[in-house]
Order: structure tokens, then C-alpha cells, then sequence
């Protein structure tokens, strides 16, 4: 966390405009008596989208930086709103007939958006700013910023059915839903570094992948009728894509099928990435928890554990204690630091607005000491932040009512499957696989004391 000071010296502001911007939910914060804690990669993530904007050519006021849209969810038109390019706030926002079927992150649930969750919700539906490979593209395409190459793909996904119509264009839903329709996997390419893939100047408007966020290299690709999501990972080791294997092996062994999503991993173009299907048809919605949160005004200040929960209590969502129970010993048990409010959440009919469910578990390549070097794992214990409910593990650990589901035998043999998916990574040695098989360990004798402590019969103890 940051001070204002730190804030505004890192963005190049007065510490005036770092409090105006945390007031407006521009900037992550969280009060500490008369003063605020800012979140730091809130305050990075937007120093480098400002640095991606650069200077614009016409002035604050100029009527050609402001764009008037209709938030669509398929046909159903929910509101109309204007995007200014220059600052990237929204305005003059206008209900439609279709209101009910607005996005959970766009405002409280139970009142009108709001412009400033608005402006947040395309800020987190576009590319992140820090992704490689972004600033090569937004030249290529001279689009200012992350959002606006988004918008002028209308903002289409393959795990929701909300779409950025133009005002005055004439489209439909059956016209433009890339579950019914082939989309541009060369754009893919060249989020993925591939710099074979060549455009004209036109913005393309047929990828699902300028709404794909995540910081890691990524794309969507079309196989026999199925949508797959392969995803990169970071620096030399490239370790990510078989931390999401063995994550893979891991869950298989705990959890019920259905309630995590598979991954493999695969070449492509000679380099390691992970893959999985996608779990989300058309007759589904995926909500991030982060717009659940929202929806329901649990801020940061608050206890966030307590007030997902009371949210899925109200939405009737089944099992929910029993299955974030699961996640937060899954990712305790592969130390997983990355659990952030858009790594997990739930599914609903779209057009229904009911059947709420948890969402498979996702996302786990910043798990099994992603970042830890050899030595940091042979010489102690290794610490790591927890998320998203409590900083440190232990704590979250105990927030953990139900361990009825919770199996220590189906773990044996776990030890065999770290050495057998961590020697495919030719960056990684077996001084690394032996102290990340005793972390793992260590993981595992805490969670089977825990099930002991609540009455459980647990092998060997």
C-alpha cells in the first residue's frame, strides 16, 4: 500500500487528484483514520495506461474524443451512455427498457449506474495496460488506450453477452455472437507476440480477445466447434502454463468434476502455453466477484468473506459456503497468491436473470511458488500473500467452516504428479521440484491438522 504522496509522485499528480481520484473508485484505497492506504497495482495499472494514452492531439473539450454507445445485453438495450477517449469517463447516462438485465458492476443492484462504477467496468473488460505486446498493438491500430480498442470491438465476449452498439448502427445479437460466428484468431496472434499477423488500418471488430483481461499473454482460438483460452506465461521459466496442469491434478484429486476447469498444456509455435475450454455457453453468463461485490457495495473496508457470502445467501446461490470453503483450501494447499476478485465468481442464465452458481474453479498459474527462487524454498518455510479474503494464508485458512468434503488420502501420490509435471518445464531443475514437493507438504500437514481440529478422521494422525 501507498500513501497519497507516493501515489501522486508515481502518477505525476498532486496528492489533491490522488483523493479525487480514489473518491470516484479510479483508484483503489482504503481509509486508515484521517488518511488513505492506496492500493499500489491500482496506482501502476493506471500510471501505465496513462503512459499508453500519451499526449492527445485535440483538446480536453473537442466533441471527437466523445462517442455515444448502447450497453447492450444481446437485444435487450439496457442504457445509453457517451465515452470520452480523451479521459476515459462516461456520461449522460440513459436508462433503457432493458435496465434489468444491466451488468452487476456497473452500480449498486438495487438502484440506477452509476457513471463511475461504469467508466471501472470497461476499464477491467479491456486489455490491462501492463499486458505484453499492448503497446505494439495500440499503435498498429491507433487506439489511445486499452478501452477504446476494446469499445471499437463493441466490447464482445465469449463469457458474457454484453456488447457496445454505436448509437445509430443497426446489429443484432444473432448477427454478431461469436458463439454463432467465426472471429479473428490473427489479432489473437498478435497478442501473443506473433508479429506475422498483419492488419490493415482498419480496427478490426471480430476478436474476442480485446475483452480478455489478465496480465498474462493470451487468446482465443476455435477447434472442432470448441472454444479454447491459451495463456502464456512470464519470463524465461515459463512457468505458469504447468502450475495450471498440476493445479489440474491437484483439483482432480480434491473436488467433484464440474467445479474447477481443466487445463493441459500445449506447444504453439514452439512455446509452452496452457489450455482449456471454455466453460461458458450461451445460455450462461460468467459474473467476476468483483462485480458481485459491487452490486452489493462491499467495499474494501469491509470484510469481504462475510459480505460475498451474504451477497450469494440473497442471490440463493447453492452450496456457497461449501465450495469457497473448497477454493480457499485448493489455493492454500498449491499457494496461490492470485486469487483476486476477477479469478473467481459465478454463472447465471442471461436471459432469465436466475439460476445462480458458483463458477468452476479458474486461473490457478500463480500457484506452487510461481515467483519463489531455489534458495528462498530450501531455506524456510516460503511466506506469501494470500487473496482475497485475508492478507496472510493461515488467517484465510481459518475462515473455513466445512471439511465434511475433504479427503487427505486422494493427496497421496501428489508428491509424484509435482515431479512428473514440473520436469516437463525444461527451465526447471529437480533442486526446484524437491522444495517446492516440501512446501507442498508442509501445505498439506496444515490443512489435514485443521480437519483433525474440526473432528475429522485423518490417516496418520
Amino acid at each position: 500500500m501507498l500513501t497519497t504522496k507516493e501515489a501522486a509522485d508515481i502518477l505525476g499528480i498532486s496528492t489533491r487528484r490522488v483523493t479525487a481520484l480514489i473518491s470516484v473508485g479510479s483508484l483503489k484505497a482504503e481509509r486508515l483514520g484521517r488518511s488513505w492506504a492506496v492500493d499500489e497495482a491500482s496506482v501502476k495499472s493506471r500510471a501505465a495506461e496513462e503512459r499508453l494514452r500519451g499526449r492527445p492531439a485535440a483538446s480536453r473539450t473537442d466533441s471527437s474524443n466523445r462517442r455515444r454507445y448502447v450497453l447492450m445485453s444481446r437485444d435487450h438495450e439496457v442504457l445509453s451512455f457517451t465515452y470520452n477517449f480523451r479521459t476515459g469517463e462516461t456520461s449522460e447516462l440513459q436508462p433503457h427498457d432493458g435496465i434489468a438485465w444491466k451488468p452487476f458492476g456497473i452500480g449498486r443492484r438495487e438502484k440506477l449506474p452509476n457513471r463511475y462504477d461504469l467508466a471501472e467496468w470497461l476499464r477491467n473488460r479491456a486489455i490491462p495496460a501492463v499486458r505484453p505486446h499492448l503497446s505494439a498493438v495500440l499503435r498498429e491500430f491507433t487506439a489511445p488506450t486499452p478501452t477504446a480498442l476494446m469499445l471499437g470491438s463493441w466490447g464482445l465476449s465469449l463469457t458474457d453477452p454484453y456488447w457496445f452498439k454505436p448509437e445509430g448502427t443497426e446489429a443484432s445479437w444473432e448477427e454478431i455472437d461469436f458463439r454463432n460466428h467465426d472471429y479473428d484468431e490473427a489479432f489473437g496472434g498478435l497478442m501473443l507476440g506473433e508479429n506475422d499477423a498483419k492488419f490493415s488500418s482498419a480496427m478490426p471488430t471480430r476478436s474476442p480477445d480485446m475483452s480478455t483481461n489478465g496480465m498474462l499473454v493470451k487468446a482465443w482460438v476455435r477447434r472442432d466447434g470448441t472454444d479454447y483460452l491459451i495463456k502464456g506465461g512470464t519470463g524465461n521459466e515459463n512457468r505458469e502454463p504447468y502450475n495450471e496442469k498440476l493445479a489440474t491434478r491437484l483439483l482432480t484429486r480434491l473436488l467433484e468434476d464440474g467445479e474447477f476447469v481443466k487445463y493441459e498444456v500445449i506447444d504453439h509455435h514452439e512455446r509452452a502455453y496452457s489450455s482449456c475450454a471454455s466453460f461458458v455457453g450461451g445460455d450462461a453468463e460468467l459474473i467476476p466477484a468483483q462485480d458481485v461485490l459491487t452490486a452489493f457495495a462491499v467495499t474494501e473496508g469491509r470484510d469481504l468473506h462475510r459480505g460475498y457470502l451474504n451477497a450469494l445467501a440473497e442471490l440463493d446461490v447453492p452450496q456457497r459456503q461449501r465450495l469457497i470453503d473448497k477454493m480457499i483450501v485448493a489455493d492454500y494447499l498449491m499457494a496461490n497468491f492470485d486469487r483476486h476478485t476477477h479469478n473467481f465468481g459465478l454463472i447465471r442464465n442471461p436471459e432469465t436473470l436466475d439460476g445462480y452458481r458458483i463458477a468452476p474453479l479458474f486461473d490457478h498459474g500463480c500457484g506452487f511458488y510461481c515467483r519463489a527462487a531455489t534458495d528462498e524454498l530450501e531455506s524456510r518455510p516460503y511466506a506469501w500473500e494470500s487473496r482475497p479474503f485475508r492478507e496472510y494464508p493461515s488467517q484465510q485458512l481459518a475462515l473455513v467452516e466445512d471439511l465434511d468434503w475433504y479427503d487427505p488420502n486422494a493427496l497421496e501420490g501428489f508428491m509424484d504428479d509435482i515431479a512428473e509435471v514440473l520436469s516437463e518445464n525444461p527451465a526447471m531443475n529437480e533442486r526446484f521440484t524437491a522444495a517446492v514437493q516440501r512446501q507442498t507438504a508442509r501445505q498439506i500437514d496444515a490443512v489435514n491438522n485443521l480437519a483433525a481440529e474440526r473432528g475429522l478422521i485423518v490417516a496418520g494422525w
